[in-house]
């Protein structure tokens, strides 16, 4: 064999080494699923829960993600949801990672607050709140149902007709940028298909920043009987043909 074809063997196998190794070192880390430290509970009393909310700190675990980053690097974070959907989270956020979706950071809600969190552009889950569109009902983040993804990116627009958070109105056109959502996204359709619902398509207060797993069923939304893993999204109903473009 020639030098000229073992340096171009070499050069190959080399390359295919690289490439692989660069692969391995783009895969999340398993996800992991824990209950509750007693650190983290007490970090959320008074904050992100508080007595009287319809869900106990024992009813959520931790989910640890490994997402992409705008810089295109991986970055771990805690997401907090029910723990009866806690697998079902770390499974959407390994396919999010897996598009290389960007995200800005995913943090727990109480290292926040209301407002800062959103104006920061952090993915959230619980925080036990009413809903602001329906102020006297729990909003479905109260029980650990729902999560906020980059929030600065897809605002809500309020009962007084104002974009949130404030400095978002900007980012309000579903224009194809990185880190938004509409329909159009791949985000969208990884949700969708895990059995959530995207708050774009709520009449008159849409709410680019949130998903929530449906429940169905009577009774309160932790009582009902069942937990949707699926759905199929019918486009151009009457609700999405009337949101904000």
């Amino acid at each position: 064999m020639s030098r000229l074809k073992l340096l171009f063997k070499c050069t190959a196998a080399l390359g295919m080494f690289l490439s692989a190794w660069a692969s391995a070192q783009n895969k999340p880390d398993n996800p992991t699923i824990s209950p509750l430290s007693s650190e983290m509970k007490a970090a959320m009393m008074g904050k992100s829960w508080k007595p009287g909310c319809p869900v106990t700190l024992d009813d959520l675990a931790s989910v640890r993600v490994t997402y992409i980053d705008f810089d295109g690097h991986a970055q771990e974070g805690k997401i907090i949801v029910h723990k009866r959907i806690a697998e079902d989270t770390s499974k959407i956020f390994q396919e999010l990672y897996s598009i290389r979706f960007p995200i800005h950071k995913v943090a727990p809600w109480e290292n926040y607050g209301p407002d800062i969190y959103a104006q920061q552009n952090i993915t959230v889950g619980f925080y036990c709140e009413k809903a602001d569109d329906a102020p006297t009902e729990w909003s479905s983040h109260a029980y650990g149902m729902a999560i906020d993804i980059n929030p600065l990116l897809n605002p809500f627009l309020d009962l007084h007709h104002k974009w949130w958070p404030e400095i978002s109105a900007q980012y309000v056109p579903r224009d194809g940028a990185q880190g938004k959502v509409s329909v159009q996204t791949e985000v969208f359709g990884i949700f969708t298909r895990h059995g959530w619902v995207w708050g774009g398509f709520d009449a008159g207060v849409p709410d680019y920043m949130h998903f929530n797993k449906v429940t169905v069923g009577d009774g309160a939304k932790m009582d009902r009987p069942y937990i949707v893993t699926g759905l199929q999204y019918i486009p151009n109903g009457a609700t999405e043909a009337a949101q904000p473009k």
